[in-house]
């Protein structure tokens, strides 16, 4: 089960964490695993121009993903939803979610629409975490290809959707667990404020 003690770092902190350039390049995903399910979220995908099951990462990421998929109990696949994403794309993603919180609390100060944004997408004010080709967004499906029950949507704005949310079934926390154990022993680290 998930280690609800684990110390959890704050988005404030998280982007206070200096970015460094690896010199590495951007591969598609594709060329490293058949295996993984590559199906990148619409907006990415509209906005990049990518073909269906085009996904690209930093090298060191498509390496670790393909370690994570290896760790999966047998008839279960990581499915890719998003990974590298320009300036350009990012300031677009979150102007969409501006506007729908906006529009969802019209009484709210542009300012206070802002630092709700920023809960649920990285401020492109900021380098954000996609932006430079070593963020990802995963989840689990079966074998037919069926995501498991991670306890919310992907990419929704709720309270459910951080990693540790209490306010989810315990089939959904145990899924959670499974996708947490086998990229932490791939090297990667959870964001807590989203499960994928």
């Amino acid at each position: 089960m998930m280690d609800k003690n684990k110390k959890i770092i704050s988005d404030f902190l998280l982007t206070k964490i200096q970015i460094k350039e690896c010199k590495e390049s951007l591969v598609s995903l594709r060329d490293f695993s058949k295996e993984i399910i590559i199906d990148i979220d619409y907006l990415t995908r509209k906005y990049e121009k990518l073909k269906e099951d085009e996904c690209y990462i930093r090298e060191t990421v498509a390496i670790m993903l393909s370690q994570a998929q290896s760790l999966l109990p047998e008839n279960y696949k990581l499915k890719v939803f998003d990974g590298f994403r320009s300036l350009k794309t990012q300031k677009k993603i979150y102007c969409v979610i501006f506007k729908k919180i906006a529009k969802k609390n019209p009484r709210w100060s542009l300012k206070k629409v802002e630092l709700e944004t920023d809960k649920w997408v990285a401020n492109p004010k900021t380098l954000p975490p996609h932006t430079t080709g070593g963020a990802i967004d995963i989840t689990i499906t079966n074998k037919y290809g069926k995501e498991l029950n991670m306890g919310s949507e992907k990419n929704s704005i709720s309270e459910k959707s951080k990693t540790y949310s209490r306010n989810i079934s315990k089939n959904a926390k145990y899924n959670r667990s499974i996708l947490i154990n086998i990229i932490t022993k791939s090297g990667f680290t959870n964001y807590p404020g989203e499960w994928w």
